[in-house]
């Protein structure tokens, strides 16, 4: 199987800054594991794949998706629906 990964240098950032975009990764990355948690869970009990519409309405109250920008969060969730 072949991964691939982007990686991306951002020099020249204040270190208040670059705490902030880690605090932002770190809320994407956890949106991430609990939508595709509320997915893999859906399709165990319901043997059929959860879209992102109906994942949308399950993801949406928890706090990382509050705590992202509404742009930033959909295309999380949206990446897990690929």
């Amino acid at each position: 199987m072949l991964c691939l990964t982007k990686t991306c240098f951002i020099r020249k950032l204040s270190k208040r800054d670059y705490l902030k975009l880690k605090m932002l990764c770190l809320f994407s990355n956890n949106l991430y594991n609990v939508a595709l948690y509320h997915v893999r869970q859906h399709y165990f009990t319901e043997r059929h794949y959860l879209r992102y519409e109906a994942n949308y309405h399950v993801t949406k109250d928890n706090e990382n998706y509050k705590l992202l920008h509404a742009h930033a969060a959909q295309q999380t969730m949206k990446i897990v629906d690929r």
